[in-house]
């Protein structure tokens, strides 16, 4: 073996460590965003869980579809209140879709009717209240969050779980 020939594989075999540490370090990327995005899908589980969750969708669909805020405030019953609550969650939930924690389809499959039931109670409301605060960024999660489930709706269609996943097991 000549020198020259030393140093060629001296080059190869360290070009190809430099290649194995890169795909390494690839796969630990990734694998760190799986388990993020696997962290903030049980964040997103629990948050649409408890007692006020659930209070809070039952006060909301005691208003009629596309209720005005006067309906809201008229409701006497903590709808208010009620979309207050749900906002809240529901706002964090669409900046976690938006930035790709969880994904659209997962919200959609779990939580988008109750969604679409928000946006349709509260729009007016919600409305009314970017109007008196000043403030247009007001619930802006949830309004992207409800036009995003509607956008995919309208594009893929909406079969409820139990017809959608009949033949899956």
């Amino acid at each position: 073996m000549t020198a020259l020939d030393l140093n060629g594989w001296l080059s190869l075999i360290s070009t190809l460590a430099i290649i194995v540490a890169l795909v390494f370090a690839g796969l630990q990327v990734r694998q760190a965003n799986l388990q993020r995005r696997d962290q903030a899908a049980m964040a997103f589980i629990q948050s649409a869980q408890g007692d006020t969750w659930t209070r809070a969708v039952h006060a909301l669909a005691q208003l009629p579809a596309e209720a005005s805020a006067e309906q809201v405030d008229a409701s006497g019953d903590g709808q208010g209140d009620a979309l207050l609550n749900f906002g809240m969650r529901l706002e964090s939930i669409g900046y976690m879709v938006h930035l790709k924690l969880v994904s659209l389809e997962m919200v959609d499959d779990l939580l988008g009717g109750v969604v679409l039931v928000f946006w349709s109670r509260g729009h007016a409301w919600v409305t009314r209240e970017r109007e008196r605060s000043g403030n247009p960024k007001l619930w802006e999660w949830c309004q992207w969050l409800a036009e995003q489930v509607s956008e995919r709706r309208a594009m893929l269609g909406h079969a409820p779980a139990h017809l959608k996943h009949r033949k899956s097991g």
